[in-house]
Order: C-alpha cells, then sequence, then structure tokens
C-alpha cells in the first residue's frame, strides 16, 4: 500500500498531475467558501461550537470555517489572508452612500445594499458604486486616484500567520484572491459599460487593464516578500464568461488581457515558488488553452452545470494541461435542491471524471449559498472523501 502523503503533498501531486493517495479537498477559499447563513445551520448539525465566527470576505458573505469543521470534510488547505478582510460579521463596519449601505475597497468601489434592510436581511453585497462610472478616455483612466499596491500596512501580521501554518501544520496554504485585472474593471466602470467599451473604446480598457496590472504586480510583490516561502499557492480571479459562453471575444482576450495576465503570473513565480489557481466561473473551454499558455496551474471553481462543461469531457480535452479545482456539485439545483443521495451520486461521477492521474483538488463549485441544507453539504464532502481513493 502507497505510503500517505501529508495534506500539503497531497495538494502539491495533485497540481503537478501525479497521482496522490487520494483527492484532495478544499473548503474556505475566497471562491470555495460557505455562506454564513449556511455556515451557522451546519455548525448545529454538527454539534460543532464556533465562538469566533468571522467573514472572511464581506461583499460574499463567506465565512472563515473553523478548524473543527474542516478537520471534519478532510479539508487539505489552509488560507492566509490580509487581517483587515477578517471583519466580524456583528460588527462590519457598514457605511452609507446615498440610499445604501455598505464599504468602499481599496479602489474607491462601493460595495453596498439597500439601506432600508439589515445585515441579516441580505445574502451579500453588490457593486454599487463605481468610481469609474463616468470615465470615457485615457486621460481619465490616468487621472483617477489609484491605491497603492506597495502599501505594507494590510498586510501586517501576515507573515506570522503563514510561517505558522506553514512550519507547523501539515497542510498546504493559500492565498485569497491577491490579482484580478480584467474583471475588476467592471467593478470600477459598471459591467454594461465595460463590455461596452470592449467593443468601441479599447484603449480604455487596455489603459484600465495596465494600471490594475502595477497595482497587482506591486501588492503581490509586497505580499510575498512578507509570508516568503510560506505560501504554496496564490489564488487569482478573473471572470470571463457566464453560463452559456464567453462575455468577451476570446480573440480580445488573446491580444489584450493574455499578456497582462501572463506578465503578472510570471511576476508572481520569478519571486516565489508557487502555483497559481484561477478563478473563472461559466463556460471557459474557449479560454483554457489560453490559461495554459499564461502558466496558470489549476482552474476553479469548474462550473459543471454550464455549456460545455461537462466533467469527463473536460478531463480528456485539457487534463493533462492544467489541473481542476472544485466541479464536485452542481451548484445550482443538486446541491440546494437536491437530497443527500443524490448528491452522492453527482459526487461520485464527477470525482470518476476528474481524479483519474492527479490534477483534480475536490471542492465546492463557488462558494455554498445560504440556502443549502446542512445534510447536503455533509454529503457532498463525505462522498468527496469516500470516492476520492485512488
Amino acid at each position: 500500500m502507497a505510503r500517505a502523503l501529508s495534506p500539503r503533498e497531497r495538494v502539491l501531486s495533485a497540481l503537478d498531475h501525479k497521482q496522490p493517495d487520494r483527492v484532495p479537498i478544499d473548503l474556505g477559499g475566497n471562491q470555495s467558501g460557505i455562506h454564513i447563513k449556511a455556515y451557522m445551520r451546519l455548525l448545529e448539525h454538527l454539534g460543532i461550537q464556533d465562538d469566533n465566527v468571522q467573514f472572511s470576505d464581506i461583499a460574499q458573505h463567506i465565512v472563515l470555517p473553523c478548524e473543527a469543521v474542516l478537520e471534519r470534510f478532510h479539508a487539505d488547505v489552509r488560507y492566509v489572508r490580509p487581517l483587515s478582510s477578517y471583519r466580524d460579521p456583528r460588527n462590519p463596519g457598514m457605511q452609507k452612500e446615498g440610499p445604501n449601505q455598505g464599504i468602499y475597497d481599496e479602489f474607491g468601489v462601493f460595495w453596498g445594499i439597500d439601506a432600508g434592510k439589515s445585515l441579516d436581511e441580505i445574502l451579500y453585497l453588490d457593486p454599487v458604486g463605481h468610481p469609474l462610472a463616468g470615465a470615457s478616455s485615457v486621460s481619465d483612466i490616468e487621472a483617477f486616484s489609484w491605491p497603492d499596491g506597495k502599501d505594507p500596512a494590510p498586510l501586517k501580521g501576515m507573515g506570522d500567520f503563514a510561517r505558522t501554518l506553514h512550519e507547523n501544520t501539515p497542510y498546504a496554504v493559500s492565498t485569497g484572491t491577491i490579482g484580478n485585472i480584467f474583471e475588476y474593471i467592471t467593478f470600477l466602470m459598471g459591467f454594461v459599460k465595460t463590455l461596452r467599451f470592449v467593443r468601441t473604446k479599447p484603449d480604455v480598457i487596455i489603459a484600465t487593464m495596465k494600471h490594475l496590472l502595477q497595482y497587482w504586480k506591486d501588492y503581490t510583490a509586497a505580499f510575498l516578500k512578507e509570508v516568503g516561502n510560506n505560501v504554496d499557492i496564490i489564488c487569482i480571479n478573473g471572470d470571463l464568461a457566464e453560463q452559456a459562453g464567453p462575455i468577451i471575444d476570446p480573440a480580445f482576450y488573446a491580444k489584450h488581457v493574455l499578456p497582462l495576465d501572463k506578465e503578472l503570473v510570471d511576476h508572481v513565480k520569478r519571486i516565489a515558488p508557487v502555483k497559481v489557481n484561477y478563478h473563472c466561473c461559466g463556460s471557459v473551454p474557449l479560454f483554457i488553452p489560453h490559461f495554459v499558455k499564461i502558466g496558470f496551474d489549476a482552474l476553479n471553481p469548474v462550473q459543471i452545470s454550464a455549456y460545455d462543461m461537462e466533467p469527463c469531457s473536460l478531463k480528456q480535452r485539457f487534463g493533462n494541461q492544467i489541473a481542476f479545482w472544485g466541479g464536485l456539485c452542481n451548484t445550482q439545483e443538486t446541491l440546494p435542491f437536491g437530497n443527500p443521495l443524490q448528491i452522492r451520486a453527482d459526487v461520485q461521477k464527477n470525482v470518476e471524471c476528474l481524479k483519474p492521474g492527479g490534477g483534480y483538488i475536490a471542492a465546492n463549485i463557488h462558494n455554498i449559498t445560504a440556502e443549502v441544507p446542512p445534510q447536503n453539504i455533509v454529503a457532498m464532502f463525505d462522498a468527496a472523501y469516500e470516492f476520492g481513493r485512488y
């Protein structure tokens, strides 16, 4: 019988397309997390007490799963995030802007909700205030007050935290999101305006992406300086698709976005020996060859309910080029509305498609949403552990 691997060895073997002892499991990332409402019901269901529930991302209302929950589900990954992103759900520092209440991010995007609702009544925050909504030219982009990615203040304490995780625990250590070039323009300008400018004013989009690239290069350099070699995986975001296919022409992506994404990945990998987990929702097969060229090691969340995202087909076409991170159970239908037996069958099918030869990390497809019953969450992770054995 093969030696049982440590969680870190298991994850890195899978990302290197080597077959580990079992499929690694992940819960708790920025796109593999759990909504606070689902989490609180899960704690009660499992009989686990968490006296320090915190948001890991207040915009998505996802929480930091406690160690007892992560151990119950055999999770192999632990996360390092800036301390400023750890917000107490009971005192999140909400602000008001016009009719909305919410928070500003470092770029000045306002993530908010209707001020007539309480925090307990809403499920997440939307980007409702776009600081570049009025921009119409490259000069407007140049005149914008861009944040300083070199600012060390948000990174305070992360070095010690990452070092403790890496030296004193067996887990793979991952970042939250520390890069987002194209998608973030939709937050800065608004979704419709961004897609319109892709066709009508590409020079404005390109100028904005170049500023975002510089910010994330500065930020990742400061981040990796702080944590040293105590992080194994970094996460980059960049949604490019929806349920039926791309939201932008793949040719535009190849010409204008790919070189900037690649510059960021090359920059990161020159600094530290890390793997890159790239998040892109929706139907993405037309982009995967580009992702491989860029140097992304894994694709998350593997939205199997989207067009042309059948897991066996994905594995056959791309499984030797990029690892898949996610893809456990249909998040839009089966996980929230099915029963544990249906979930078990769905997980078995998907895991058996994606696990051969390594190259797969099992996780929920994006975050576990508020309505998902706790017994369905348990069924999903128990099935992942059961059917992930090689």
